[in-house]
């Protein structure tokens, strides 16, 4: 995590929420994500430019398939009215939501793999391994309006208190040669490579809603959550993915939903 990233969410916990906790009749609350749906992250079926299927003209295809996924996610929140009369009995709702995901997929030949005359590849022979994960933290902003025992509230994420991440693609001996990362002699030899991407954030959206009931000092809590984002990565068009796909660029967007359960406290 870079030392940025840690510097902001220190500075959010001790020097924002721990003063505005001292409020009365407030409370803070706590909700982790206990059921996620993420959109498919792979690239799928892809045609590659500098390759043909021997005929000289149709041009070679792979694919990028998901081979696993992993999502977390937990928000922390203070809810209070500040002592302002124009929130009409509401409440205001502050606090820090956090996200980890990460997933990997598999980078096969769908076809035969040819350049000029000399066959470089089969159909079904597996090139890479592409992983990526990544940390998200945002500033949650809502309204929450209590009803009897009951409140219902939601708002959105502001995506200002930092973010980490990183994306990889493990070549094999015979990919790190087609993506010419190696020389014939190098794939000989068996050499791999490992190729970095350096994804940044292009888009971030996030609403959310929040149920509530309370049973004496403490709340049960529901949260419905739902996050867009985008990311795009720089690529070399001489050698690589960006040599392959013929691209100087690889976008990613994410989609997730997630339910998540909490309990809370009122001052």
């Amino acid at each position: 995590m870079k030392k940025s990233v840690k510097l902001l969410t220190i500075i959010f916990i001790v020097i924002f929420l721990m003063p505005i906790a001292s409020y009365a009749d407030g409370r803070v609350r706590f909700n982790y994500g206990f059921s996620s749906s993420n959109n498919n992250p792979e690239l799928g079926s892809k045609t590659v430019s500098s390759y043909h299927q021997g005929d000289g003209t149709t041009k070679s295809t792979g694919a990028d398939k998901l081979d696993s996924q992993s999502f977390s996610s937990f928000s922390i929140h203070y809810v209070s009215d500040y002592g302002l009369d124009f929130l009409g009995g509401g409440e205001i709702l502050l606090g820090m939501y956090q996200f980890d995901k990460s997933y990997k997929t598999i980078i096969n030949t769908t076809s035969v793999w040819v350049i000029g005359a000399t066959p470089m590849a089969a159909s079904g022979e597996h090139l890479a391994t592409r992983t990526a994960s990544g940390t998200s933290r945002s500033l949650d902003v809502g309204y929450v309006y209590p009803i009897g025992d009951m409140s219902v509230g939601g708002g959105i994420a502001l995506p200002i208190l930092g973010s980490s991440g990183g994306s990889e693609v493990a070549w094999t001996a015979k990919g790190s040669m087609i993506s010419a990362h190696t020389t014939p002699a190098q794939y000989a030899a068996g050499t791999t490579t490992v190729e970095k991407l350096d994804p940044e954030g292009k888009s971030f959206t996030c609403f959310f809603l929040n149920f509530g009931y309370s049973i004496g000092s403490y709340e049960v809590l529901g949260e419905y959550r739902s996050v867009s984002s985008s990311t795009a990565a720089p690529l070399d068009k001489t050698k690589g993915v960006g040599a392959l796909l013929g691209e100087s660029e690889l976008t990613s967007d994410g989609e997730t939903t997630t339910i998540s359960l909490g309990v809370g406290y009122r001052f």
